[in-house]
């Protein structure tokens, strides 16, 4: 039997993985072959539709279909193809009964805008539900890559992402299917790694982490020996420790022990820096500064002997997220009492101290890895903050190549020419953005239409900012101070004095 296939005999009770039929692939590779043709000629429109139509009756093809959707998806993008309009989408509908043709219609409207987060998670769900779980496999990750990209989402889309992956997991792993499990319990344990970053004090949140983390280490294990991982593991406090090393909560009593297995492992392994790194991640999770002063020594004093560039960049992350949650404890003292001005000058200075810090650290960085565009985007929204205006544009300009950062490179620069007054440059930036966005009511697009419409504001086109601002409370009422802006230049002007 080969790995992925089901065993035979009787099958085990509940879902079991779809099956597609061997006359069925035959068909499906037909459409997959006229799809590559008509994309050698740049009809990618044709060349979706064939795709799809060849993923209905095979829909768990990823290296035919899926992977080559995507490919000719981008490619029509970047040619200038649009989204599809309001009433094409609504003759697909992703809903339903029938998950087979919700996943059909949510890889037809992929198809057409590939980078649509909304889009990604449709797949997900239409795929786990008709038990597709090499489906899930191919669009987690990159959903995953979507979300790191992405601002902060209700708890409810998080959720959900999770609770398909881990369905599908289930189906892989019961298929004894166990590579294609640990890649989607991957991208689900990275998944729950954004949510409770976002909602750190989210009990669902750190369960699903937990849950998705401990099944990922079974699945290794699985993959890795071909037999129960549970049986496998003679030593019952070794599993413990697997288990409870990825968790966000454990009792006090346990992380010492964690630590201390740590620090064992790191001095028997003093060349190894991953070990080190183990360490100072498991020092660092309960956000305690003795423990973290702790492992941000450990790792300078080894960098400075070994100049292994990773331990400075885990040092320095941890730096970063104590500036953080100071700055966050220093704002919620100024929203408690707005109207004392110590205070807000404290939080300034610190927000100044902060983004001081972070800009020579992400400098550092820019010299060692002069190629990460999003380590050059990180710097730029620093220099940003701290009005380096010119030194920020280029780099935001080489970051847009990054697809997870495009639109928000795009945003920044239309700001960038508007705080240099160079407003026609804004307009066109923020225009062309707002042209190439699938959707219009995500928090960056609004983002887009405000200082769009403050750029026409400042350049006297009058006309342009009203119809600007008024799309943009149409979107949301209380966006910002858009309103009052549009009925300041709504507003009658004042009369000269007689």
């Amino acid at each position: 039997m080969k790995q992925g296939d089901q065993k035979s005999g009787t099958p085990d009770e509940g879902p079991q993985r779809r099956a597609t039929s061997d006359s069925d692939k035959v068909k499906a590779r037909k459409w997959f072959g006229h799809a590559k043709t008509v994309a050698g000629t740049k009809n990618y429109d044709y060349a979706v539709e064939l795709y799809v139509n060849g993923l209905a009756l095979w829909p768990d093809s990823v290296e035919e279909g899926l992977r080559q959707l995507r490919v000719v998806a981008t490619a029509r993008r970047l040619n200038g193809g649009k989204p599809a309009g309001f009433l094409e989408s609504k003759k697909r509908p992703t809903g339903g009964r029938n998950a087979i043709k919700a996943l059909n219609n949510a890889l037809y409207l992929f198809g057409k805008a590939p980078s649509s987060l909304p889009h990604m998670e449709q797949i997900l769900q239409a795929a786990a539900h008709a038990n597709c779980d090499r489906t899930v496999q191919w669009i987690a990750p990159v959903m995953v890559e979507a979300l790191v990209g992405e601002k902060k989402l209700p708890e409810k889309r998080y959720a959900e992402a999770c609770d398909a992956m881990e369905s599908a997991a289930r189906l892989s792993d019961k298929a004894h299917d166990f590579p294609v499990a640990v890649d989607i319990l991957q991208a689900c344990t990275r998944t729950a790694q954004i949510w409770t970053g976002y909602y750190p004090n989210s009990t669902e949140g750190q369960r699903a982490y937990s849950s998705a983390s401990s099944n990922l280490t079974i699945a290794k294990g699985k993959f890795g020996s071909g037999e129960d991982f549970r049986e496998s593991l003679k030593d019952a406090e070794e599993q413990r420790d697997l288990r409870d090393g990825d968790k966000l909560v454990r009792s006090a009593d346990r992380d010492a022990h964690l630590i201390e297995k740590a620090r064992r492992e790191w001095e028997a392994n003093p060349d190894v820096p991953a070990k080190l790194i183990g360490l100072a991640e498991i020092l660092t999770r309960r956000e305690n500064d003795d423990a973290e002063k702790e492992a941000i020594d450990l790792l300078e004093a080894e960098y400075a002997k070994t100049k292994s560039y990773v331990l400075k960049v885990k040092a320095d992350d941890i730096v970063m997220r104590q500036l953080h949650r100071q700055g966050r404890k220093r704002l919620a003292k100024f929203k408690a009492d707005p109207k004392n001005p110590e205070l807000r000058k404290a939080a300034g200075v610190f927000k100044v101290r902060q983004n001081k810090k972070e800009i020579a650290i992400f400098r550092e960085r820019a010299e060692h890895y002069p190629t990460d565009l999003r380590v050059k985007f990180n710097l730029a929204t620093r220099l940003f903050k701290m009005k380096e205006i010119d030194e920020a544009i280029p780099l935001f300009q080489q970051a847009q190549s990054d697809g997870r950062h495009r639109n928000e490179c795009r945003l920044y620069l239309g700001r960038c020419f508007h705080e240099k007054d160079y407003q026609t440059q804004a307009i066109e930036t923020l225009t062309a953005a707002l042209e190439d966005m699938e959707t219009s009511n995500n928090e960056t697009a609004k983002d887009l239409h405000y200082w769009l419409a403050r750029a026409q504001e400042a350049s006297e086109n009058t006309e342009e900012a009203r119809k600007t601002y008024g799309y943009l409370i149409q979107l949301d009422y209380n966006y910002r101070d858009a309103r009052k802006r549009l009925e300041g230049l709504n507003a009658p002007p004042d009369k000269p004095d007689p």
